[in-house]
């Protein structure tokens, strides 16, 4: 059996000799450089190389285990298992130091030879190794190593079906180190999923995309379903048909230019409405609306599209983000939590705001402009401090409202809430007393903050005081229930 390595390289034969359990020597020739590595039941278990560097004695000369005059002694034509067995004998080397530097050798010549993308190889499956080998190669991220060196336009090649489909790997190898990119595409594979599909989504340049999935495929942490077999007297590789999902895009609707997608985008406040869907979307479409999306505006089809580029690559990103935290189960009822805090926190702001004697409306100049941004900066501040406060995450709260208090501090809702949030721990609470007194101070016929210093007094103890608190609370707002229940609680 025999062929170009334009056609099928080494990493390939490597990866369907040790799939198909094959044993033999397989021979490579490129630019008079020659290579021969043999195979035991589809390991590989050693290689050899015609270039002097990569002889054995060289290695030997480097580690300063034997010198010229030495290997001079030993002769030219001695063999590098002969040559170890002599040294092993002569105790001028040990046996864990003869292993690790042929298998440096043996390396160095299969990192060669993998990045050959012109001349010829032959397998003889009659041809096998008498030696005993007690080293082992790591093949695995040899392979890997290979797949991401190989030229691109070559890797680009070895996809010549644009409908060939790639599958997850039900139990994937776990000893790599892999790149970023290649994370990412694996992220995208939780199905079946056709070539262009997955090059859509990818978010990567088209060839940087085919090397990642080259290289993943070739390690098989991705079921590829179209490998070029080159030994085809063998029986071919048993993929498992799985049906392959394929994704129905929207009819286009008012959004068919790519200025108003950005507007839309721009316009979305939550992932859900980022990716044009509701709370109660499936999973199957949350990836429709995703791909659909990918399809239409993707990066890749902007490339020549000038300062646009820009803008669809920032947008694209926050797309991703958005169904990276969507489809999974727990990031997503994470989201939700967050979601419905911030409702509750923003009913809790319209509420207090309604009722407000002073503040920010009689205290900051609407018609200075920088005052104005101080303003809604602080406001800002105040409903990312309560939603805070709605997931108790105290630190968070105490910094967020403290900083909208202190910017506008005739602000009566800041006041008070900084002083419920002070309130929860036991060591803040004479500050938190100083913060609602104020926001009483502010607004008197507020029950809510006469409640939240009635419940402070309380807790510290004072229940004359607390109870003072709450009949006040009572006369400013009878019809209020909580401060109805909390005065009765203290009677």
């Amino acid at each position: 059996m025999n062929g170009q390595l334009s056609e099928i390289s080494l990493p390939e034969l490597i990866r369907e000799l040790t799939l198909k359990n094959l044993s033999g020597r397989l021979g490579l020739e490129s630019n008079k450089i020659k290579v021969v590595i043999y195979f035991n039941s589809g390991s590989l278990m050693y290689a050899a190389c015609n270039v002097r560097s990569l002889r054995l004695s060289e290695y030997l000369l480097k580690a300063e285990i034997v010198t010229e005059d030495d290997l001079l002694h030993l002769g030219a034509r001695i063999s590098d298992f002969q040559l170890i067995k002599t040294l092993l004998a002569e105790k001028k080397t040990t046996r864990t130091q003869a292993d690790q530097l042929q298998a440096k050798q043996v390396t160095d010549i299969l990192r060669l030879a993998s990045l050959w993308t012109e001349g010829t190889w032959e397998f003889d499956n009659r041809s096998l190794l008498n030696e005993e080998i007690s080293f082992i190669i790591d093949v695995s991220n040899l392979l890997l190593e290979a797949g991401r060196r190989l030229p691109l336009e070559f890797t680009a090649s070895r996809f010549r079906n644009p409908n060939e489909s790639f599958a997850p790997v039900e139990n994937p190898p776990t000893a790599f180190n892999l790149l970023p990119s290649e994370v990412f595409i694996l992220s995208r594979v939780d199905r079946p999923i056709l070539l262009n599909d997955l090059k859509a989504l990818s978010g990567l340049d088209e060839l940087e995309t085919y090397r990642a999935i080259f290289s993943l495929a070739l390690v098989d942490l991705l079921k590829r379903s179209s490998w070029k077999h080159a030994f085809r007297d063998q029986p071919k590789e048993v993929v498992k048909e799985e049906p392959i999902v394929t994704f129905v895009e929207a009819p286009p609707a008012v959004e068919d230019s790519v200025e108003m997608f950005l507007d839309r985008l721009s316009a979305a406040e939550t992932h859900y409405e980022v990716l044009g869907v509701n709370q109660q979307t499936t999973m199957s479409e949350l990836k429709n609306a995703y791909y659909s999306i990918a399809r239409k505006y993707h990066p890749d089809k902007f490339r020549s599209a000038g300062e646009v580029l820009g803008r669809v690559e920032s947008a694209f990103a926050r797309i991703t983000q958005a169904y990276d935290t969507l489809r999974d189960p727990g990031l997503r009822a994470t989201y939700d939590s967050k979601l419905d805090a911030q409702s509750r926190a923003a009913s809790v702001s319209r509420a207090s705001k309604k009722g407000a004697g002073t503040g920010t409306s009689e205290s900051v100049g609407v018609d200075d402009p920088n005052e104005n941004a101080y303003s809604k900066q602080a406001e800002l501040q105040f409903k990312e401090g309560l939603t805070a406060l709605e997931l108790r995450q105290r630190n968070a709260a105490i910094g967020l409202l403290g900083a909208a208090a202190r910017a506008v501090p005739d602000e009566p809702r800041y006041r008070a809430y900084y002083g419920r949030a002070l309130a929860i721990h036991e060591s803040t609470r004479r500050m938190a007393e100083v913060e609602l007194q104020a926001a009483v101070r502010l607004e008197p016929q507020n029950a809510a903050y006469r409640i939240m210093l009635a419940e402070l007094y309380r807790d510290l103890g004072f229940k004359v005081r607390a109870k003072g608190e709450a009949e006040r609370a009572v006369a400013a707002d009878r019809n209020n229930r909580e401060a109805r229940d909390l005065l009765k609680s203290l009677e």
